[in-house]
């Protein structure tokens, strides 16, 4: 692994200068179209400890909750980017971002459990499993549609509207994708009735594509791509994806 990777000071450093690259760009956006709509993607996830009853995994999970979901909102509604990690220092960063958001782009896929565990590195060790009968995905991650309205909730202290940028399933099978597709815009649909702003959803993804650590395995597209020839043919799930957009007024 190339040096620095594992480097958690050079992470919170590309983390603050993507940041500030964002309030430049804004304002020089703006400034050219003052109606412009300028946003982030940002992945969110529905956090919990693996045991309730172990005060350590709650803590965990508290810290993380903050860290993944909350500290970018808090920075964009104070210019202030608050950065903690178990066990480690709290950190504060001033960032000139605050308010340049039109709207929030929302990417949500699954829940994961904060397990405490000495030794992994900083204590902490990520689990998923299935708790509500949903299942898991081919990449073993938990399927939790009610954790996309939680991370909807927490987005919507910006008082901008939402959209949902990603939102998709690693699967082989039509059926699941399917299953997938309509208990998260279901769950869509419920935020929206709430008073929730949210503008639109995209699903993850028109086509198979290279998944980070998985590469081409994960088979996340509507569209079935045979990687040795580019062959691309579409999936019961792109049809019922493109029904879903022709029935769904609300979206």
């Amino acid at each position: 692994m190339p040096p620095g990777v594992n480097d958690v000071s050079l992470a919170i450093k590309a983390l603050e200068n993507i940041l500030i690259c964002h309030g430049k760009a804004y304002d020089i956006i703006h400034s050219r179209i003052p109606h412009a709509m300028v946003s982030v993607a940002h992945n969110m996830a529905a956090l919990a400890p693996w045991k309730r009853w172990n005060p350590m995994d709650r803590l965990l999970s508290r810290i993380a909750k903050y860290f993944y979901n909350h500290s970018l909102l808090d920075a964009f509604l104070t210019g202030r980017l608050h950065i903690k990690f178990p066990f480690r220092k709290a950190l504060v960063l001033e960032i000139p971002i605050k308010d340049k958001i039109d709207f929030f782009g929302v990417n949500y896929y699954t829940r994961i459990h904060m397990r405490f565990n000495p030794f992994k590195k900083m204590g902490v060790e990520l689990r998923h499993r299935d708790i509500d009968g949903h299942g898991l995905t081919d990449m073993g991650w938990e399927i939790h549609p009610y954790g996309l309205e939680k991370v909807l909730k927490y987005a919507s202290k910006l008082s901008v509207p939402m959209i949902i940028t990603e939102n998709g399933i690693a699967t082989k099978s039509d059926r699941v994708k399917i299953r997938f597709m309509k208990a998260h815009i279901d769950t869509v649909e419920r935020c929206i009735k709430k008073g929730l702003d949210v503008k639109g959803y995209f699903y993850w993804s028109l086509i198979d594509n290279y998944e980070w650590l998985q590469g081409l395995d994960a088979r996340f597209g509507l569209y079935k791509v045979d990687f040795e020839t580019l062959e691309r043919k579409p999936t019961d799930a792109a049809t019922y994806y493109s029904y879903l957009i022709k029935s769904r007024s609300a979206l």
